[in-house]
């Protein structure tokens, strides 16, 4: 049984961040992040210019984000981190995403990166022991 996009929206919505895994040298790398996820099915967020991530991304753009929400539902969503945005893509991300909107504040901040996933595979499961669904991408 497929899902779709809308389907699992309320998961990851509903998840306090998610957890973003990188890869550096081979030794994996996780942290919490906070997402927002676009009617198309992107998810997007910010970080600064010095952070360590930026290193991780240039090294190797492939990541995986792990949203839980508070039932314990589960949302895994692998894909590739674009942070070429654009001017505008800053305006957009500030608009959508509040908490960018709280570290920033401003689309011509010096230290602001655009962060964007772009979904390849999207998996999602309920609490307990049980399979993963996969979730369709349009």
């Amino acid at each position: 049984t497929h899902m779709s996009i809308g389907e699992i929206r309320p998961i990851v919505e509903h998840a306090l961040s998610a957890t973003l895994a990188t890869c550096e040298d081979g030794q994996p790398r996780v942290r919490p992040m906070s997402f927002t996820l676009t009617p198309d099915g992107r998810l997007l967020s910010s970080t600064r210019d010095t952070s360590g991530k930026m290193r991780e991304f240039a090294a190797d753009s492939r990541v995986e984000l792990c949203f839980v929400d508070a039932d314990k539902n589960h949302v895994r969503i692998e894909g590739r981190i674009d942070v070429s945005g654009p001017d505008d893509a800053k305006r957009s991300l500030l608009e959508l995403h509040p908490p960018a909107r709280r570290h920033f504040g401003d689309p011509d901040h010096p230290n602001l990166v655009h962060v964007e996933v772009i979904p390849t595979y999207v998996r999602w499961k309920p609490p307990g022991f049980c399979e993963y669904t996969v979730v369709a991408i349009d």
